[in-house]
């Protein structure tokens, strides 16, 4: 299995002096222009994580040119920030009725160009993130899709809410949408603004196999499925995009539990009456017509379903699949690669988070380049536990950083955030031979952490103890998520997993590997086991399909995204792991 392109060129491991000086000019430059248009906001006015800034007192004496001056201020006044900081200006957003006085220049100047919002990874509920105008970098850039003609794009195009602002006599002044960074990004290639979804859903952009219309849908298995049936009907198919590795197997697994039903529907023209897609159903029909030649074709390779290489079998002509595959998304890796021949690359949709973008791919499926539309710094840690030693003091400038140390992005963006902590970690791999950013690797969050008594487990750890030990015992892990077991005595690490087919040979030697592999992780846990305040982990098996039926739940219960859905390595909302525990057929 290719997993990756041929690198744009060959890294470089130091930074040559002139290649530095050409980095820092550029970040120096984005610095003073973000400081320049965002000192004017209610945040920078008012907020006391910048009363120092506001405050400071320039040397009279100074000769240097008022640039430097203003980044020198930045530099010692301002602390690294946390979401909390800006809670209470963006909470303003969701008053009503919504002033213009309050949310005018709220981060940044003017409105919102939209709000975007986290995916629930860590947390129980939603942040949300004003963005300023809108998006020039591509994640993916250099990707296949952006030269095939035949691209499945397993993309959401819905808003799931508008902020109306009035101004003082009541009348609108502005619309704020609420959507995905991805959404914005695509409605911004397709030069759709986030007023035109009725005329966007009468089109269907040549590249694509789904009219935009799909993209609407706002049922998951329902959304999976009608981008499913458009891909099948294409035989010329040679690029597909998932968010994430999961919801590429949770195609898979829908496309095989609808096969007679989609290729009937192939064969005969009519759409499928799947559940949620009336609204679409009159902008689909348009686009959908018989052809019987291509359901014989898939019938002919429906023996075939489930073997190796049996995506390629549906469409011979592909190249590159793209989604996240690493990190908590690991465990999809083999099984991404199972439906595919050695010939198809695998590609990361590069590294974008809900506050920003921070890097475009560079080749594979985890290599990245620095992005250049905001200002970066970076906490050094060889720790994966958060310190409190950890300051702005230690932030250290992107020029500086060094191949082969493990780094914190702290974030100073354009949208308004001041070393905003992004919470996670990353490896320098080289640096751009033509202009010096860094290459990066995402090793994984921070933040999700499990606490064991007087020992603090963090999700790397975890993931590493189960997915590390059980292919030999358990068998192998398509999906987990773990949560602390407070229903077991002594309480513990308990897994819910999901195997990729049948059990293995060992099960029952599991748990005990998986513990012997967290106790290499922390000092503590072996004397947590001696003295009696942690157990064994536990281990619940669940069958095929569960974290699929989570993430459809988590779509109509929270609100969430479709293509952001995940289930987080580490489980703190009761309801969800209830849901996940109820399923259980089997304990190791």
């Amino acid at each position: 299995m290719s997993q990756s392109d041929p690198p744009k060129s060959i890294p470089l491991r130091l930074l040559t002096p002139e290649l530095s000086q050409k980095l820092r000019q550029h970040f120096e430059n984005v610095l003073l222009d973000i400081i320049q248009r965002n000192r004017v906001s209610r945040y920078a006015t008012e907020s006391l994580a910048l009363h120092a800034f506001r405050n400071y007192t320039d040397d009279p004496s100074d000769n240097r040119s008022a640039a430097e001056v203003l980044t020198e201020r930045f530099r010692n006044t301002v602390p690294l920030s946390y979401y909390d900081a800006y809670d209470p200006f963006i909470r303003k957003l969701f008053e009503k009725p919504c002033k213009q006085a309050e949310v005018e220049n709220l981060l940044s100047t003017g409105y919102p160009s939209y709000v975007t919002f986290s995916s629930m990874t860590t947390g129980k509920s939603l942040k949300y993130y004003p963005r300023y105008g809108l998006p020039r970098t591509n994640p993916q850039e250099g990707s296949a899709s952006t030269r095939s003609m035949f691209n499945c794009l397993v993309m959401h195009l819905g808003t799931s809410r508008t902020f109306l602002v009035e101004d003082e006599t009541g009348q609108l002044a502005a619309n704020v949408p609420v959507c995905t960074a991805s959404a914005a990004m695509l409605r911004t290639l397709f030069n759709m603004g986030f007023d035109q979804d009725q005329g966007a859903m009468r089109m269907k952009v040549p590249p694509l196999t789904s009219p935009l219309a799909v993209s609407f849908i706002d049922n998951y298995r329902s959304f999976i499925l009608m981008h499913a049936l458009f891909a099948l009907a294409e035989r010329r198919l040679e690029t597909l995009y998932t968010a994430y590795g999961t919801m590429l197997i949770d195609l898979v697994t829908f496309v095989e539990e609808e096969w007679d039903k989609l290729l009937a529907s192939i064969e005969t023209g009519t759409l499928p009456d799947f559940e949620g897609t009336e609204r679409v159903r009159s902008y689909l029909e348009p686009h959908f017509s018989a052809n019987p030649e291509r359901a014989a074709e898939l019938r002919s390779v429906e023996s075939m379903k489930g073997s190796l290489g049996w995506l390629t079998k549906i469409w011979p002509n592909f190249k590159e699949y793209t989604g996240i595959v690493t990190g908590a998304w690991s465990g999809t890796l083999s099984k991404v690669q199972s439906y595919f021949n050695s010939d198809v690359s695998l590609r990361s949709p590069g590294y974008v988070l809900s506050e920003c973008w921070p890097g475009v791919t560079y080749s594979g499926i985890n290599l990245y380049t620095l992005a250049g539309d905001d200002y970066y710094e970076f906490l050094q840690t060889s720790a994966v536990e958060i310190s409190e030693k950890e300051t702005a003091d230690c932030l250290i400038p992107v020029w500086q950083v060094e191949t082969g140390k493990t780094y914190e992005p702290v974030l100073t963006s354009k949208d308004g955030l001041w070393r905003y902590r992004l919470g996670d970690l990353i490896s320098i791999e080289g640096f751009e031979s033509a202009n010096g950013f860094p290459i990066m690797s995402f090793v994984e969050r921070r933040y999700p952490e499990l606490r064991m008594v007087d020992a603090t487990l963090p999700a790397k750890a975890i993931l590493d103890a189960i997915i590390s030990t059980t292919e030999d015992t358990l068998g192998r892990i398509l999906e987990f998520t773990s949560y602390f077991n407070s229903r077991a005595k002594p309480p513990t690490v308990g897994y819910v997993v999901e195997l990729d087919g049948d059990i293995g040979p060992n099960p029952s030697l599991a748990r005990t590997q998986v513990l012997e592999v967290l106790k290499g992780q922390h000092e503590n846990i072996q004397r947590n086991i001696d003295m009696n305040k942690m157990g064994l982990p536990t281990i619940c098996i669940v069958p095929h399909g569960t974290f699929a039926d989570c993430r459809h739940w988590r779509v109509e219960s929270t609100g969430i995204s479709l293509t952001q859905v995940k289930i987080p390595v580490i489980v703190r909302d009761e309801t969800l792991l209830e849901k996940l525990l109820e399923r259980t057929v089997r304990e190791a």
